[in-house]
């Protein structure tokens, strides 16, 4: 397979990782779900391809077997999707296979039920959210953020079979139409500062501090000065103006460093 530069990426399975270097064993840097766009830089051999996330800018290597490339003429569209899959795992069905999609998930063209990729057509029968209905919504970012109670963690990981703290914002805040990028420490400089954790509304976004590291986590804060965030997997502890209290053990976890609020209704 040889491909040119001018060509886009659609990821056609559930989660595609992206790699520090192209190798298997290599560091995940971050993921590519079902329908997301990435846009190739180069090819280097048949089994890795160089890649920029359409989304959030990051650079990274893929294996292009997990991709359908088509011309960025015929992908016109395809990374403006405006709904997305909210069942946790579910079967994405057509004539000739089933492709397990999660939560997160890209569904182009779709009509509640059938969607249309480039590379095929599908029936969707789970839940889904449209960006037409529920842009912006602080009451859903909070329903669909809880779906991914104890998914695991995972570097790198933005899907519910494995997923790290910034990926966990990024996502959930995609579903409701709000794009930001990948990493903590870019996510911190968005939005609406917010002084105190008792004038913190559920959906604000809290970010942690280290003296070494500066800002080194993030969750979702949530009603009665409580968080949801990844911490071995995805969990609910206490909020206070000191951070994070873990239930667990008794003890903070992480140092509160600002919150910042991206939602006004």
């Amino acid at each position: 397979m040889s491909l040119s530069q001018e060509q886009i990426g659609i990821c056609k399975i559930s989660a595609a990782g992206i790699k520090q270097v192209p190798s298997h064993q290599a560091a995940m840097v971050s993921q590519v779900l079902f329908g997301e766009t990435v846009k190739l830089i180069r090819q280097k051999d048949k089994y890795w391809c160089r890649i920029e996330c359409q989304w959030d800018g990051i650079i990274g290597w893929v294996d292009p077997k997990q991709f359908h490339f088509i011309t960025e003429k015929d992908a016109e569209g395809t990374a403006d999707c405006q709904t997305f899959a909210l069942e946790l795992i579910q079967g994405a069905m057509s004539n000739q296979q089933v492709i397990p999609i999660t939560i997160g998930a890209n569904l182009l063209n779709c009509d509640g039920i059938n969607f249309k990729m480039p590379f095929g057509k599908f029936q969707y029968s789970g839940q889904i959210v449209n960006l037409a209905q529920s842009q912006d919504s602080a009451v859903l970012l909070i329903n669909i953020a809880k779906r991914f109670l104890h998914a695991p963690y995972m570097y790198g990981g933005r899907s519910i079979g494995g997923i790290d703290a910034d990926g966990f914002i990024q996502v959930i805040y995609k579903l409701i139409g709000i794009n930001i990028p990948r990493f903590a420490s870019e996510q911190c400089q968005l939005g609406k500062d917010v002084g105190f954790v008792a004038e913190a509304l559920p959906g604000d976004i809290a970010f942690f501090e280290s003296k070494k590291t500066g800002i080194n986590h993030v969750g979702l804060v949530l009603e009665d000065q409580t968080i949801l965030h990844v911490f071995g997997g995805v969990r609910i502890d206490s909020l206070d103006q000191q951070g994070i209290f873990n239930r667990d053990t008794r003890r903070y976890n992480f140092r509160l460093r600002t919150i910042r609020r991206l939602i006004f209704k």
